[in-house]
Order: structure tokens, then C-alpha cells, then sequence
């Protein structure tokens, strides 16, 4: 039960053996313990639910099962014995001291970048940076009173010594006590990583500092290393644009820097560039309730002061709007939406660059940009639209939609093969075919 309510929540079967339905009825003891144990044996008290499902055991005779439904908790709970686990694939695994503080960090129980940053004091700021960032936040008191109100300084033992955060994002040399709190920038030949002698690394740049030198200097590189392809702009007309929308590939460096685990010493940010794609990691797991499947409706920050501060220096959005934005910049593009991943210790995105009103047009004679453009605006077209917006006939119009259907491109709604109200639509984006 502790493990599911440290992970994700799960679902305990309480009666079956080995593939054999046992039944619990037998064992009304053994049944009540199991009710009783999230609040006698766990720190704080497993969110649980119990139910009864009646069945027939392998005896034949009726009996039940009990269900427990574990939920994601907004707590880190430990036993009796202050041992706290986690569940990870099929097996519970006891995490070690410096394991259950970073679960604390990532459930919100603590903030990491509250504390204060051990071996430094208030001559580690930068004096010309605490000035910009009081300017842009419009600090009229004293400095040391602002920045405490924005949890960049903090008291300890009568003097105001810099958070983590405040040292992250005003100090000359933050990397001092933070060595990994950096963004390696890796760029490759061809869309994979090789190594030894087929090693295809171009430029491998590591970008160090505060946080907004290291924000400033990623989209400076970014901007050189990524081309441009022919892309439909407002207006219907097809122009040279980013490969990928620097609004996309600018926020997942952002989200990183933001995101991140700073606790975590031994790893730093990747930003890698290869012939089809950008791939950005940041160590840490996704924090708090954060799931891939709800961030972009679930507003949560493992960083708080460090979000709201590199947000008053200009970079970022709002909380939770950054990750909205970069699917609206790539869908607005025409390309697929961002493909978030999570691993063991990490949390990725990738963002690929093929431009899918482009690679429409090639599949189509000249003069189709406004079949495109009506497509990529609108997600469907009648076959009759088609004819219209190309100025064809009917067959013919059928001809160039069959075309681009053949490519994967479309998707044909119909009730039959000549049916005059079907409608054309785009095809769902296939990330792995980088459609």
C-alpha cells in the first residue's frame, strides 16, 4: 500500500493465489486486518478505498474477494519502522535516505529550491543582476527585503543567506555548489547517437552560470543550429520559418531549467539537435501529481521561487501555460505534437521537425498551397472543396486527395467510394513515422 500511494496508486486483489480465486470469507480476521492496516502501519495513513466483490472460489463454493484501491497520494508515507517505499513496475523497492527526501521534493511536501544554499552568503549574488531583477519586479525597498519576499534570500542564524534558488538565478558562480546545474548542448550528424570510432557528434557546448546566462546562451546556439524549412504563414503564403518554432523548442529549454531537480547532483540538462528532431532531458521524475497524460491541464511547480523569478526576468510563461503553448506552436506549424517521455531518473521531450504542409505539397502538382492551407486550417475538405480550391475537376481533385491518402497524410470519412458528402481529413500524427 505504501509503495502504489508513493507512486501512481494502484489496485490490491486480496484472494487470489497463484491463479486460483482462494476467497477471503474464510479469514474474516485476516480481512479486517487489511482494513485496519493503513491506518495502524503506515506514516502518515494510506489513502485507501475497500470494496467486496462476490465470486465462487476453486472450491466451488460463493465466496468474495477484497479489493483495495490505492490512491496517488500528495504525502510520502513510511511504516512503522520509517521505512519508506516505492512501487516500480511489479516490485516495491525501499528507498535509501537521500531516495525518500528527493520523493519529498517531488511530491511538494518540501521545496528544494527554498533552502539555503549551504556554503554561500549574500557576497555570492551578483550586484548588476539583483539590480535588473529588482528593476523588472519594481523594488522599491530595501534589496534584501525584496528578494526575501521572493524567497531568493532567507535568515539563517541572523543573516540573510541566499536560497537555492537565489543562488541559481543571481549568483556570479552558482556551479561553485551546484556543478551539474547546467545545460550541455549536443549536435548531431543523422537522426541517431553514435559512439567510439562512428561517433557523430558535431558540437557538444556546456553552458554553465545563472540560470538566465544559461536560458540566453541555448537559444543563441539553438537558433544557429536549427534551419529553416518553407512553412504556410498567416495569410496563406508559404515562407522560410524555423524548422521548429523557436516558441516550442525555447519553452522545453525553459520548462528544464525550471523543472528540474536541483537536488539530484550528478546529471544536467541535454539539449540534443539531430537531422529530425530536438530532444531536451532534465533530471527528475515529473513532480508532485504531474502526469504525462495530464501536464497540460495540471498546474504544478517542483521550483516555485525559481518558476516565478525566471518568469519576472522574461523567459517562460505562466505556470502550466508553457507546455499548453509549445503544442499550439508545433500544431500551428503542422507538425507533430511534443512527445513527452519519462524514465527511471529523467524526464525528456522531443519535438520533431518534419513540416507536414510541406511534405503535402510535395505529393501535389504546383499551385496547391490553398488546398493546403485549407486543410491545415480547417483538418478537413470535402471532396468538392477540393475541386473548387484547385480548380479542377471533380476526378481530378479525387485524384490528388487519394494521393496524399496514400502518403498517410489523410484520413477519407465516407459511406462509400464515390460518396459526395465524405470528407478528407488530416490524419492523427504518427510520432514514431515522424508524420
Amino acid at each position: 500500500m505504501i509503495g502504489f500511494a508513493n507512486a501512481e496508486g494502484g489496485l490490491i486483489v486480496v484472494g487470489i493465489h497463484e491463479g486460483r480465486v482462494e476467497g477471503v470469507g474464510g479469514n474474516p480476521g485476516g480481512e479486517n486486518g487489511w482494513r485496519q492496516a493503513p491506518r495502524e502501519f503506515s506514516i502518515p495513513p494510506v489513502p485507501a478505498r475497500f470494496e467486496v466483490l462476490e465470486c465462487t472460489n476453486t472450491r466451488g463454493q460463493p465466496d468474495h474477494l477484497l479489493i483495495i484501491e490505492v490512491e496517488v497520494s500528495e504525502h510520502v508515507h513510511e511504516n512503522q519502522s520509517h521505512e519508506t517505499y516505492l512501487r516500480v513496475g511489479d516490485e516495491n523497492r525501499r528507498l535509501g535516505p537521500v531516495e525518500a527526501q528527493e520523493l519529498r521534493y517531488d511530491k511538494g511536501t518540501t521545496f528544494f529550491d527554498g533552502t539555503p544554499a549551504r556554503a554561500a552568503s549574500r557576497d555570492d549574488l551578483d550586484d548588476e543582476s539583483v539590480a535588473d531583477y529588482l528593476r523588472r519586479i519594481g523594488g522599491t525597498a530595501r534589496p534584501e527585503n525584496a528578494l526575501a519576499s521572493r524567497g531568493l534570500l532567507t535568515r539563517v542564524q541572523g543573516r540573510l543567506v541566499p536560497t537555492v534558488a537565489g543562488l541559481l538565478v543571481l549568483g556570479r558562480d552558482p556551479q561553485v555548489e551546484f556543478p551539474e546545474a547546467r545545460i550541455r548542448l549536443l549536435r548531431y550528424q543523422g537522426t541517431a547517437r553514435e559512439s567510439g570510432e562512428r561517433s557523430n557528434v558535431l558540437s557538444d557546448v556546456q553552458i554553465g552560470g545563472p540560470l538566465r546566462n544559461q536560458i540566453q546562451g541555448a537559444r543563441n546556439y539553438l537558433r544557429r543550429w536549427l534551419g529553416t524549412a518553407i512553412r504556410l504563414r498567416p495569410g496563406g503564403r508559404f515562407r522560410p520559418q524555423g524548422l521548429i518554432p523557436q516558441g516550442a523548442w525555447l519553452e522545453a529549454v525553459v520548462n528544464a531549467v525550471v523543472h528540474r531537480s536541483y537536488s539530484m547532483g550528478g546529471d544536467h540538462i541535454r539539449v540534443a539537435v539531430f537531422g529530425d528532431r530536438v530532444e531536451v532531458e532534465s533530471p527528475g521524475r515529473l513532480p508532485g501529481l504531474v502526469r504525462i497524460e495530464t501536464m497540460r491541464s495540471i498546474r504544478y511547480a517542483r521550483n516555485p521561487r525559481i518558476a516565478r523569478a525566471v518568469l519576472e526576468l522574461g523567459f517562460g510563461r505562466e505556470l502550466g501555460e508553457g507546455v499548453v503553448r509549445m503544442f499550439e506552436d508545433m500544431q500551428r506549424a503542422g507538425l507533430p505534437d511534443p512527445i513527452f517521455r519519462q524514465g527511471p531518473a529523467s524526464v525528456s521531450v522531443a519535438l520533431l521537425m518534419d513540416p507536414l504542409g510541406a511534405r503535402m505539397l510535395r505529393e501535389l502538382p504546383a499551385g496547391s498551397e490553398r488546398l493546403v492551407e485549407y486543410l491545415l486550417t480547417n483538418g478537413t475538405a470535402t471532396t468538392s472543396e477540393a475541386r473548387d480550391l484547385l480548380g479542377v475537376s471533380v476526378n481530378t481533385a479525387r485524384r490528388y486527395l487519394n494521393a496524399l491518402l496514400e502518403a498517410g497524410y489523410l484520413e477519407h470519412d465516407r459511406q462509400s467510394v464515390r460518396d459526395p458528402h465524405g470528407r478528407w481529413r488530416i490524419a492523427a500524427m504518427d510520432a514514431t513515422a515522424g508524420r
